[in-house]
Protein backbone atom coordinates (compact mmCIF):
# COMPACT_ATOMS: atom_id res chain seq x y z
CA UNK A 1 0.00 0.00 0.00
CA UNK A 2 1.36 3.40 -1.01
CA UNK A 3 1.16 6.11 1.63
CA UNK A 4 -0.18 9.49 0.81
CA UNK A 5 2.56 12.11 1.35
CA UNK A 6 0.82 15.11 -0.06
CA UNK A 7 0.20 16.50 3.43
CA UNK A 8 3.54 15.48 4.89
CA UNK A 9 5.93 18.20 5.77
CA UNK A 10 8.54 18.86 3.14
CA UNK A 11 12.10 18.56 4.22
CA UNK A 12 15.19 18.75 2.07
CA UNK A 13 16.78 16.08 4.20
CA UNK A 14 14.00 13.49 3.85
CA UNK A 15 13.87 11.45 0.59
CA UNK A 16 10.54 10.87 -1.10
CA UNK A 17 9.05 7.42 -0.73
CA UNK A 18 9.10 5.17 -3.86
CA UNK A 19 5.93 4.05 -5.68
CA UNK A 20 5.38 0.24 -5.29
CA UNK A 21 3.73 -1.65 -8.34
CA UNK A 22 1.18 -4.35 -7.78
CA UNK A 23 2.51 -7.92 -7.77
CA UNK A 24 2.19 -10.02 -11.09
CA UNK A 25 1.90 -13.81 -10.87
CA UNK A 26 4.88 -15.78 -12.41
CA UNK A 27 4.26 -18.06 -15.54
CA UNK A 28 3.86 -21.74 -14.89
CA UNK A 29 6.13 -22.89 -17.98
CA UNK A 30 3.50 -25.29 -19.64
CA UNK A 31 1.29 -24.64 -22.74
CA UNK A 32 -2.34 -25.21 -22.60
CA UNK A 33 -3.47 -28.73 -23.39
CA UNK A 34 -5.28 -27.74 -26.65
CA UNK A 35 -2.22 -25.99 -28.04
CA UNK A 36 -0.05 -28.95 -27.26
CA UNK A 37 -2.44 -31.27 -29.03
CA UNK A 38 -2.49 -28.98 -32.08
CA UNK A 39 1.29 -28.87 -32.27
CA UNK A 40 1.51 -32.65 -32.00
CA UNK A 41 -1.10 -33.11 -34.71
CA UNK A 42 0.68 -30.74 -37.08
CA UNK A 43 4.02 -32.47 -36.49
CA UNK A 44 2.49 -35.91 -36.93
CA UNK A 45 0.70 -34.81 -40.11
CA UNK A 46 3.87 -33.28 -41.48
CA UNK A 47 5.75 -36.47 -40.71
CA UNK A 48 3.05 -38.56 -42.38
CA UNK A 49 2.99 -36.29 -45.44
CA UNK A 50 6.78 -36.29 -45.60
CA UNK A 51 6.86 -40.06 -45.25
CA UNK A 52 4.15 -40.43 -47.91
CA UNK A 53 5.91 -38.19 -50.39
CA UNK A 54 9.24 -39.76 -49.43
CA UNK A 55 7.82 -43.17 -50.19
CA UNK A 56 6.38 -41.85 -53.46
CA UNK A 57 9.71 -40.24 -54.36
CA UNK A 58 11.65 -43.38 -53.47
CA UNK A 59 9.19 -45.53 -55.41
CA UNK A 60 9.32 -43.14 -58.38
CA UNK A 61 13.13 -43.01 -58.35
CA UNK A 62 13.41 -46.77 -58.03
CA UNK A 63 11.02 -47.30 -60.96
CA UNK A 64 12.52 -44.59 -63.25
CA UNK A 65 15.96 -43.68 -64.54
CA UNK A 66 16.40 -39.91 -64.67
CA UNK A 67 19.23 -37.99 -66.33
CA UNK A 68 19.86 -34.40 -67.34
CA UNK A 69 22.62 -35.50 -69.72
CA UNK A 70 20.31 -35.68 -72.72
CA UNK A 71 19.96 -33.60 -75.86
CA UNK A 72 17.84 -33.36 -78.96
CA UNK A 73 19.99 -34.63 -81.81
CA UNK A 74 19.77 -34.97 -85.57
CA UNK A 75 21.88 -36.31 -88.40
CA UNK A 76 23.67 -33.08 -89.22
CA UNK A 77 25.26 -33.33 -92.66
CA UNK A 78 28.09 -31.10 -93.85
CA UNK A 79 27.43 -30.15 -97.48
CA UNK A 80 30.63 -29.70 -99.50
CA UNK A 81 31.53 -29.48 -103.22
CA UNK A 82 32.24 -32.76 -105.00
CA UNK A 83 35.27 -32.98 -107.31
CA UNK A 84 35.18 -29.25 -108.06
CA UNK A 85 36.69 -26.14 -106.59
CA UNK A 86 36.38 -22.47 -107.30
CA UNK A 87 34.85 -19.21 -106.26
CA UNK A 88 31.27 -19.23 -104.99
CA UNK A 89 29.33 -17.04 -107.41
CA UNK A 90 25.83 -17.68 -106.10
CA UNK A 91 24.37 -18.43 -102.66
CA UNK A 92 20.67 -19.28 -102.70
CA UNK A 93 19.96 -20.21 -99.08
CA UNK A 94 20.66 -18.86 -95.63
CA UNK A 95 20.60 -20.29 -92.14
CA UNK A 96 17.21 -21.55 -90.92
CA UNK A 97 15.91 -21.93 -94.51
CA UNK A 98 13.81 -24.96 -95.34
CA UNK A 99 15.08 -26.72 -98.48
CA UNK A 100 13.83 -29.58 -100.63
CA UNK A 101 15.76 -32.50 -102.02
CA UNK A 102 17.76 -31.46 -105.10
CA UNK A 103 17.34 -27.75 -104.44
CA UNK A 104 20.37 -25.68 -105.46
CA UNK A 105 22.03 -24.29 -102.34
CA UNK A 106 25.06 -22.59 -103.88
CA UNK A 107 26.93 -22.45 -107.19
CA UNK A 108 30.65 -22.49 -107.96
CA UNK A 109 32.11 -20.66 -110.97
CA UNK A 110 31.15 -23.06 -113.84
CA UNK A 111 33.05 -21.55 -116.81
CA UNK A 112 36.08 -23.84 -116.60
CA UNK A 113 33.96 -26.97 -116.18
CA UNK A 114 31.64 -25.92 -119.03
CA UNK A 115 34.69 -25.61 -121.28
CA UNK A 116 35.76 -29.11 -120.27
CA UNK A 117 32.33 -30.43 -121.27
CA UNK A 118 32.56 -28.75 -124.67
CA UNK A 119 36.06 -30.14 -125.15
CA UNK A 120 34.84 -33.62 -124.23
CA UNK A 121 31.98 -33.27 -126.71
CA UNK A 122 34.47 -32.34 -129.43
CA UNK A 123 36.54 -35.41 -128.62
CA UNK A 124 33.53 -37.69 -128.70
CA UNK A 125 32.44 -36.22 -132.06
CA UNK A 126 35.93 -36.88 -133.42
CA UNK A 127 35.95 -40.41 -132.02
CA UNK A 128 32.50 -41.14 -133.46
CA UNK A 129 33.55 -39.78 -136.87
CA UNK A 130 36.65 -41.97 -136.84
CA UNK A 131 34.51 -44.94 -135.84
CA UNK A 132 32.12 -44.27 -138.70
CA UNK A 133 35.06 -44.05 -141.10
CA UNK A 134 36.42 -47.37 -139.89
CA UNK A 135 32.98 -48.97 -140.08
CA UNK A 136 32.55 -47.68 -143.65
CA UNK A 137 35.96 -49.07 -144.58
CA UNK A 138 35.02 -52.39 -143.00
CA UNK A 139 31.73 -52.51 -144.92
CA UNK A 140 33.60 -51.69 -148.14
CA UNK A 141 36.13 -54.45 -147.50
CA UNK A 142 33.39 -56.95 -146.75
CA UNK A 143 31.89 -56.18 -150.14
CA UNK A 144 35.13 -55.92 -152.13
CA UNK A 145 37.04 -58.91 -150.77
CA UNK A 146 34.49 -61.59 -151.81
CA UNK A 147 34.24 -59.98 -155.25
CA UNK A 148 38.01 -59.84 -155.60
CA UNK A 149 38.26 -63.46 -154.54
CA UNK A 150 35.58 -64.49 -157.07
CA UNK A 151 37.37 -62.57 -159.84
CA UNK A 152 40.69 -64.11 -158.86
CA UNK A 153 39.14 -67.58 -158.84
CA UNK A 154 37.62 -66.97 -162.28
CA UNK A 155 40.94 -65.65 -163.58
CA UNK A 156 42.73 -68.68 -162.16
CA UNK A 157 40.19 -71.01 -163.71
CA UNK A 158 40.57 -69.25 -167.08
CA UNK A 159 44.37 -69.40 -166.80
CA UNK A 160 44.21 -73.09 -165.92
CA UNK A 161 41.92 -73.68 -168.90
CA UNK A 162 44.33 -71.77 -171.15
CA UNK A 163 47.20 -73.81 -169.73
CA UNK A 164 45.36 -77.04 -170.52
CA UNK A 165 44.59 -75.77 -174.01
CA UNK A 166 48.22 -74.78 -174.50
CA UNK A 167 49.33 -78.22 -173.35
CA UNK A 168 46.93 -79.85 -175.81
CA UNK A 169 48.02 -77.48 -178.59
CA UNK A 170 51.65 -78.25 -177.88
CA UNK A 171 50.98 -81.96 -178.02
CA UNK A 172 48.94 -81.66 -181.20
CA UNK A 173 51.47 -79.37 -182.84
CA UNK A 174 54.33 -81.65 -181.83
CA UNK A 175 52.55 -84.71 -183.18
CA UNK A 176 51.48 -82.94 -186.36
CA UNK A 177 54.93 -81.49 -187.06
CA UNK A 178 56.62 -84.79 -186.32
CA UNK A 179 54.26 -86.64 -188.60
CA UNK A 180 54.76 -84.07 -191.33
CA UNK A 181 58.51 -84.39 -190.94
CA UNK A 182 58.28 -88.15 -191.04
CA UNK A 183 56.06 -88.00 -194.11
CA UNK A 184 58.42 -85.54 -195.76
CA UNK A 185 61.42 -87.73 -194.99
CA UNK A 186 59.58 -90.72 -196.43
CA UNK A 187 58.69 -88.66 -199.50
CA UNK A 188 62.35 -87.65 -199.85
CA UNK A 189 63.44 -91.27 -199.56
CA UNK A 190 60.81 -92.25 -202.10
CA UNK A 191 61.85 -89.43 -204.39
CA UNK A 192 65.50 -90.46 -204.05
CA UNK A 193 64.57 -94.05 -204.88
CA UNK A 194 62.51 -92.94 -207.84
CA UNK A 195 65.35 -90.68 -208.94
CA UNK A 196 67.86 -93.51 -208.65
CA UNK A 197 65.62 -95.77 -210.69
CA UNK A 198 64.90 -93.01 -213.19
CA UNK A 199 68.63 -92.23 -213.48
CA UNK A 200 69.40 -95.87 -214.18
CA UNK A 201 66.70 -95.97 -216.81
CA UNK A 202 67.94 -92.66 -218.17
CA UNK A 203 71.55 -93.85 -218.35
CA UNK A 204 70.58 -97.14 -219.94
CA UNK A 205 68.28 -95.66 -222.50
CA UNK A 206 70.67 -92.81 -223.15
CA UNK A 207 73.36 -95.33 -224.09
CA UNK A 208 70.87 -97.22 -226.23
CA UNK A 209 69.81 -93.98 -227.86
CA UNK A 210 73.42 -93.17 -228.54
CA UNK A 211 73.72 -96.53 -230.23
CA UNK A 212 70.44 -95.90 -232.01
CA UNK A 213 69.17 -99.01 -230.33
CA UNK A 214 65.93 -97.42 -229.29
CA UNK A 215 63.42 -94.99 -230.52
CA UNK A 216 63.77 -91.28 -229.88
CA UNK A 217 60.36 -91.23 -228.26
CA UNK A 218 61.44 -93.74 -225.65
CA UNK A 219 64.56 -91.69 -224.94
CA UNK A 220 62.48 -88.61 -224.50
CA UNK A 221 60.10 -90.45 -222.12
CA UNK A 222 63.03 -91.70 -220.07
CA UNK A 223 64.54 -88.22 -220.00
CA UNK A 224 61.20 -86.76 -218.93
CA UNK A 225 60.84 -89.41 -216.21
CA UNK A 226 64.38 -88.67 -214.99
CA UNK A 227 63.69 -84.94 -214.90
CA UNK A 228 60.38 -85.62 -213.12
CA UNK A 229 62.19 -87.72 -210.50
CA UNK A 230 64.61 -84.89 -209.91
CA UNK A 231 61.73 -82.47 -209.53
CA UNK A 232 59.96 -84.84 -207.14
CA UNK A 233 63.18 -85.11 -205.12
CA UNK A 234 63.49 -81.34 -204.94
CA UNK A 235 59.80 -81.12 -204.03
CA UNK A 236 60.27 -83.73 -201.33
CA UNK A 237 63.33 -81.85 -200.01
CA UNK A 238 61.33 -78.65 -200.02
CA UNK A 239 58.51 -80.33 -198.15
CA UNK A 240 60.99 -81.79 -195.67
CA UNK A 241 62.52 -78.38 -195.20
CA UNK A 242 59.07 -76.97 -194.72
CA UNK A 243 58.26 -79.72 -192.25
CA UNK A 244 61.52 -79.05 -190.42
CA UNK A 245 60.66 -75.38 -190.42
CA UNK A 246 57.36 -76.30 -188.78
CA UNK A 247 59.30 -77.21 -185.63
CA UNK A 248 59.09 -73.50 -184.75
CA UNK A 249 55.38 -74.10 -184.20
CA UNK A 250 56.36 -76.43 -181.40
CA UNK A 251 58.52 -73.71 -179.84
CA UNK A 252 55.68 -71.25 -180.22
CA UNK A 253 53.31 -73.74 -178.60
CA UNK A 254 55.81 -74.26 -175.79
CA UNK A 255 56.05 -70.53 -175.27
CA UNK A 256 52.25 -70.32 -175.27
CA UNK A 257 52.20 -73.06 -172.64
CA UNK A 258 54.82 -71.23 -170.59
CA UNK A 259 52.76 -68.05 -170.85
CA UNK A 260 49.66 -69.97 -169.77
CA UNK A 261 51.55 -71.49 -166.84
CA UNK A 262 52.81 -68.04 -165.89
CA UNK A 263 49.26 -66.74 -166.02
CA UNK A 264 48.13 -69.65 -163.82
CA UNK A 265 50.83 -68.86 -161.26
CA UNK A 266 49.96 -65.17 -161.37
CA UNK A 267 46.25 -65.92 -161.01
CA UNK A 268 47.01 -68.23 -158.09
CA UNK A 269 49.02 -65.52 -156.35
CA UNK A 270 46.29 -63.04 -157.14
CA UNK A 271 43.81 -65.39 -155.49
CA UNK A 272 46.09 -65.73 -152.45
CA UNK A 273 46.40 -61.96 -152.32
CA UNK A 274 42.63 -61.57 -152.61
CA UNK A 275 42.12 -64.07 -149.79
CA UNK A 276 44.35 -61.96 -147.55
CA UNK A 277 41.46 -59.51 -147.70
CA UNK A 278 39.89 -61.57 -144.92
CA UNK A 279 42.92 -60.76 -142.78
CA UNK A 280 42.39 -57.12 -143.62
CA UNK A 281 38.75 -57.48 -142.61
CA UNK A 282 39.77 -58.95 -139.26
CA UNK A 283 42.34 -56.19 -138.80
CA UNK A 284 39.78 -53.50 -139.59
CA UNK A 285 37.30 -55.22 -137.26
CA UNK A 286 39.87 -54.96 -134.51
CA UNK A 287 40.37 -51.31 -135.39
CA UNK A 288 36.61 -50.82 -135.25
CA UNK A 289 36.65 -52.39 -131.78
CA UNK A 290 39.46 -50.01 -130.77
CA UNK A 291 37.52 -47.05 -132.12
CA UNK A 292 34.43 -48.19 -130.22
CA UNK A 293 36.47 -48.30 -127.02
CA UNK A 294 37.77 -44.83 -127.83
CA UNK A 295 34.18 -43.67 -128.27
CA UNK A 296 33.27 -45.24 -124.93
CA UNK A 297 36.25 -43.54 -123.28
CA UNK A 298 35.22 -40.26 -124.84
CA UNK A 299 31.65 -40.80 -123.62
CA UNK A 300 32.95 -41.53 -120.13
CA UNK A 301 35.09 -38.40 -120.29
CA UNK A 302 32.02 -36.44 -121.40
CA UNK A 303 29.92 -37.94 -118.60
CA UNK A 304 32.69 -37.11 -116.11
CA UNK A 305 32.85 -33.56 -117.42
CA UNK A 306 29.08 -33.24 -117.23
CA UNK A 307 29.11 -34.57 -113.68
CA UNK A 308 31.78 -32.08 -112.71
CA UNK A 309 29.77 -29.35 -114.38
CA UNK A 310 26.68 -30.48 -112.45
CA UNK A 311 28.71 -30.53 -109.24
CA UNK A 312 29.29 -26.80 -109.61
CA UNK A 313 25.73 -26.55 -108.34
CA UNK A 314 25.71 -27.68 -104.71
CA UNK A 315 22.34 -29.34 -104.13
CA UNK A 316 20.52 -30.56 -101.05
CA UNK A 317 20.77 -34.36 -100.70
CA UNK A 318 17.49 -34.51 -98.80
CA UNK A 319 14.77 -32.17 -97.56
CA UNK A 320 15.73 -30.39 -94.37
CA UNK A 321 16.75 -27.16 -92.74
CA UNK A 322 20.00 -25.22 -93.11
CA UNK A 323 21.54 -24.69 -89.66
CA UNK A 324 24.99 -23.27 -90.43
CA UNK A 325 26.78 -21.47 -93.25
CA UNK A 326 30.56 -21.67 -93.29
CA UNK A 327 31.17 -19.76 -96.55
CA UNK A 328 29.82 -16.60 -98.09
CA UNK A 329 29.45 -15.27 -101.60
CA UNK A 330 32.88 -14.84 -103.19
CA UNK A 331 34.67 -17.33 -100.93
CA UNK A 332 36.81 -20.06 -102.47
CA UNK A 333 35.36 -23.55 -102.03
CA UNK A 334 37.38 -26.76 -102.18
CA UNK A 335 36.26 -30.38 -102.60
CA UNK A 336 35.28 -31.94 -99.29
CA UNK A 337 35.39 -28.66 -97.35
CA UNK A 338 31.96 -27.93 -95.87
CA UNK A 339 30.08 -24.92 -97.24
CA UNK A 340 27.05 -25.34 -95.01
CA UNK A 341 25.37 -27.83 -92.67
CA UNK A 342 21.81 -29.09 -92.66
CA UNK A 343 19.71 -31.86 -91.21
CA UNK A 344 16.43 -33.59 -91.87
CA UNK A 345 13.86 -32.24 -89.43
CA UNK A 346 11.95 -35.52 -89.55
CA UNK A 347 14.95 -37.37 -88.09
CA UNK A 348 15.05 -35.63 -84.71
CA UNK A 349 15.53 -37.84 -81.68
CA UNK A 350 16.91 -37.65 -78.14
CA UNK A 351 20.16 -39.20 -76.99
CA UNK A 352 20.27 -39.67 -73.24
CA UNK A 353 23.65 -40.55 -71.73
CA UNK A 354 22.50 -42.74 -68.87
CA UNK A 355 24.74 -43.85 -66.00
CA UNK A 356 25.58 -47.52 -66.11
CA UNK A 357 24.18 -47.88 -62.57
CA UNK A 358 20.79 -46.70 -63.84
CA UNK A 359 20.58 -49.19 -66.72
CA UNK A 360 18.76 -51.98 -64.82
CA UNK A 361 15.08 -51.79 -65.73
CA UNK A 362 15.71 -49.79 -68.93
CA UNK A 363 14.71 -51.72 -72.05
CA UNK A 364 13.84 -50.82 -75.66
CA UNK A 365 10.22 -49.82 -75.91
CA UNK A 366 9.93 -48.31 -72.42
CA UNK A 367 8.07 -44.98 -72.23
CA UNK A 368 10.04 -41.80 -71.59
CA UNK A 369 9.00 -38.36 -70.38
CA UNK A 370 11.07 -35.58 -71.92
CA UNK A 371 11.32 -32.19 -70.22
CA UNK A 372 12.76 -29.41 -72.40
CA UNK A 373 13.54 -25.99 -71.01
CA UNK A 374 12.19 -24.41 -74.19
CA UNK A 375 8.69 -25.89 -73.67
CA UNK A 376 6.27 -25.63 -70.79
CA UNK A 377 4.84 -29.09 -71.32
CA UNK A 378 6.92 -32.28 -71.54
CA UNK A 379 7.21 -34.41 -74.65
CA UNK A 380 6.72 -38.13 -74.61
CA UNK A 381 8.77 -40.80 -76.29
CA UNK A 382 10.00 -44.35 -76.12
CA UNK A 383 13.40 -46.01 -75.94
CA UNK A 384 14.53 -47.23 -79.36
CA UNK A 385 17.80 -48.90 -78.44
CA UNK A 386 20.64 -48.87 -75.92
CA UNK A 387 24.10 -48.46 -77.38
CA UNK A 388 26.53 -51.35 -77.24
CA UNK A 389 29.40 -49.16 -75.99
CA UNK A 390 29.91 -46.26 -73.63
CA UNK A 391 30.65 -42.73 -74.68
CA UNK A 392 34.16 -42.99 -73.24
CA UNK A 393 35.10 -45.36 -76.06
CA UNK A 394 34.88 -42.48 -78.51
CA UNK A 395 36.52 -39.78 -76.40
CA UNK A 396 39.31 -37.75 -77.97
CA UNK A 397 41.53 -38.82 -75.10
CA UNK A 398 40.57 -42.42 -74.24
CA UNK A 399 41.23 -43.87 -70.82
CA UNK A 400 44.67 -45.27 -70.10
CA UNK A 401 44.92 -47.15 -66.83
CA UNK A 402 48.21 -48.96 -67.44
CA UNK A 403 50.15 -46.37 -65.41
CA UNK A 404 49.01 -47.94 -62.16
CA UNK A 405 46.71 -45.14 -61.07
CA UNK A 406 42.99 -45.74 -61.44
CA UNK A 407 39.90 -43.95 -60.25
CA UNK A 408 36.60 -45.62 -60.92
CA UNK A 409 34.20 -43.30 -62.73
CA UNK A 410 30.63 -44.23 -63.46
CA UNK A 411 30.38 -44.52 -67.25
CA UNK A 412 27.47 -43.32 -69.35
CA UNK A 413 25.78 -45.32 -72.08
CA UNK A 414 23.97 -43.54 -74.94
CA UNK A 415 20.28 -44.37 -75.14
CA UNK A 416 18.30 -43.33 -78.20
CA UNK A 417 14.77 -42.14 -77.61
CA UNK A 418 12.15 -41.61 -80.30
CA UNK A 419 10.06 -38.47 -79.79
CA UNK A 420 6.30 -38.72 -80.22
CA UNK A 421 5.20 -36.04 -82.65
CA UNK A 422 2.61 -33.46 -81.70
CA UNK A 423 1.74 -29.92 -82.78
CA UNK A 424 5.00 -28.65 -81.27
CA UNK A 425 7.21 -30.87 -83.44
CA UNK A 426 8.15 -28.08 -85.93
CA UNK A 427 9.46 -26.04 -82.99
CA UNK A 428 12.01 -28.65 -81.95
CA UNK A 429 15.64 -27.77 -82.61
CA UNK A 430 18.71 -29.97 -82.61
CA UNK A 431 20.89 -29.42 -79.56
CA UNK A 432 18.18 -28.51 -77.04
CA UNK A 433 18.88 -29.84 -73.55
CA UNK A 434 16.50 -32.46 -72.20
CA UNK A 435 15.73 -34.10 -68.88
CA UNK A 436 14.84 -37.68 -69.70
CA UNK A 437 12.75 -39.74 -67.29
CA UNK A 438 12.74 -43.37 -68.41
CA UNK A 439 10.17 -45.69 -66.87
CA UNK A 440 11.41 -49.16 -65.98
CA UNK A 441 9.74 -52.18 -67.45
CA UNK A 442 10.18 -55.27 -69.65
CA UNK A 443 10.09 -53.12 -72.80
CA UNK A 444 8.55 -53.80 -76.20
CA UNK A 445 11.18 -55.35 -78.53
CA UNK A 446 8.78 -55.56 -81.47
CA UNK A 447 7.97 -51.87 -81.28
CA UNK A 448 11.67 -51.03 -80.88
CA UNK A 449 12.58 -53.09 -83.97
CA UNK A 450 9.82 -51.40 -85.96
CA UNK A 451 10.95 -47.96 -84.76
CA UNK A 452 14.56 -48.74 -85.70
CA UNK A 453 13.50 -49.86 -89.17
CA UNK A 454 11.30 -46.79 -89.50
CA UNK A 455 14.18 -44.42 -88.70
CA UNK A 456 16.46 -46.33 -91.06
CA UNK A 457 13.87 -46.28 -93.84
CA UNK A 458 13.25 -42.59 -93.29
CA UNK A 459 16.89 -41.86 -93.93
CA UNK A 460 17.47 -44.47 -96.64
CA UNK A 461 14.58 -43.19 -98.77
CA UNK A 462 17.00 -40.50 -99.94
CA UNK A 463 19.77 -42.95 -100.82
CA UNK A 464 21.11 -42.56 -104.33
CA UNK A 465 19.86 -45.42 -106.55
CA UNK A 466 22.39 -48.03 -107.53
CA UNK A 467 23.81 -47.91 -111.03
CA UNK A 468 25.38 -50.81 -112.95
CA UNK A 469 28.97 -50.37 -114.06
CA UNK A 470 30.32 -50.97 -117.59
CA UNK A 471 30.81 -54.68 -116.96
CA UNK A 472 27.24 -55.11 -115.72
CA UNK A 473 28.16 -55.11 -112.03
CA UNK A 474 26.82 -52.95 -109.30
CA UNK A 475 29.44 -50.68 -107.72
CA UNK A 476 27.01 -48.03 -106.76
CA UNK A 477 28.38 -45.27 -109.08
Amino acid sequence: MVSDTSHAPQSSNVAPTALVAPAVPAPSGRLPRLVRWAVWCVAAGSAIVAAYFGILWWSYRSSHSITDDAFVEAHIVNIAPEMVSGRIVRFLVDENDQVEKGQVLAEIEPVHYRDQVEQARGKIDLAEAELKRQEAGLAKLKKEVPLQIDVAKQTLAAAQTEEARAKDALKLTTDEVQKTIDESKAAVELAKANLTLAKQEFDRWTELAAQDATTKRKAQEVTRAHDASKAELRLADARLAKAEAARTKIEVAKRDLEVAQTLVAKASKTLDLAETGYDQIREVELMVGVKKEMVKDAQIALATGQHQFQFTQIRAPFPGVVVKRYRNLGDFASPGVAVLSMYNADLLYVTANLEETRLPGVAPGNPVELHLDAFDRPFHGRVVWINKSTGAQFALMPRNVVSGEFTKVVQRVPVRIAIEKDERWPLLRAGLSVQAIIAHGPGDPQWADAATRGMRDLESRYNQPRRPDRAGGDPGD
